[in-house]
């Protein structure tokens, strides 16, 4: 713990020391640098965050399925958020820029499980809703069962589906009379509009869908390079962009503060000051940069 806190005094210490942010910048290039440097910190903060627990029971037993189905989320915003940085980090934005909307969903999704009115409602909504794919396994493996015996690999994948429906206490019955496959039946975009975020519905789900997909938009952009009428491979990666880093940093360290408060870990208050000011420094950089930068063209 020792460590941990005197790390968390130095990342303090940096941001003091880089507050308010310079706008001596004269490059994209210097730009990403210092938002690497912000997102270094920000990785360390959501694994000193997600690993925090509010008592004694929680940090030797762990959590009940509930509250970990929220850690887990967590748990996967880090590893992505990880996974961003890495490919950020070897300026390869086609892989780094998949992450951003996995990010976005698991960071909207976990608000909503946190906000819920019925925690318990939701987060075993959650649980049946993941079951789908395995529900139109199940119903050919099964189908397939009443024409003679399966294969070693088609019982072995039944015989996995019935095991993981016993422990999370699902019958077939329940999971074949299922309709809904939405958590609290609600589409992304309701639950992003009940949380008030609507309005970056077309702006990041929306528009990343191109380099989750790969829509004619993100090959022609990212992997062709054009000549008149003619096309030809483009296998050179592309350098990542402030905007975007300091947006899924923004979205990250926002989603950590409310974990914070919600699973009652930080009540000494040790890690939410420096998430605060961390959070302050990465709006007001990427204000220094949509001023300097924003009217340049892609």
């Amino acid at each position: 713990m020792n460590q941990i806190i005197q790390n968390l005094n130095k990342i303090e210490t940096w941001i003091d020391d880089n507050w308010p942010p310079s706008s001596d910048f004269n490059t994209d290039d210097e730009f990403m640098g210092f938002a690497v440097e912000i997102m270094n910190r920000c990785l360390y903060l959501l694994k000193v965050g997600t690993a925090s627990s509010p008592d004694a029971k929680a940090a030797s037993k762990g959590y009940t399925k509930h509250r970990a189905i929220i850690v887990g989320h967590m748990v996967r915003i880090t590893k992505l958020y990880e996974g961003a940085l890495i490919h950020i980090s070897q300026r390869q934005f086609e892989l780094a820029v998949i992450f951003f909307r996995l990010i976005f969903e698991t960071a909207i999704r976990v608000e909503y499980l946190i906000k819920s009115k019925s925690k318990r409602k939701s987060c075993r909504s959650f649980i049946l809703s993941s079951y789908r794919s395995d529900r139109e396994t199940l119903q050919g493996l099964n189908a397939e069962a009443k024409k003679g015996p399966l294969n070693q690999v088609g019982e072995r994948i039944r015989r996995k589906i019935k095991s993981r429906l016993r422990n999370d206490r699902i019958s077939q019955t329940e999971l074949m009379s299922n309709t809904i496959w939405n958590v609290d039946g609600k589409h992304f975009r309701s639950m992003m509009k009940e949380l008030g975020y609507e309005r970056w519905y077309s702006y990041i789900f929306g528009g990343m869908s191109h380099h989750i997909h790969g829509d004619w938009y993100e090959i022609s952009v990212y992997h062709l390079d054009r000549e008149g009428r003619y096309y030809t491979p483009d296998l050179t990666f592309t350098d990542s962009d402030p905007r975007l880093t300091c947006s899924l940093t923004h979205i990250c360290l926002r989603t950590l503060l409310t974990y914070l408060e919600w699973n009652k870990s930080d009540l000494d208050r040790v890690i939410t000051p420096v998430v605060v000011k961390l959070f302050e420094l990465n709006r007001a950089f990427d204000d220094i940069h949509e001023v300097s930068f924003g009217n340049d063209e892609d």
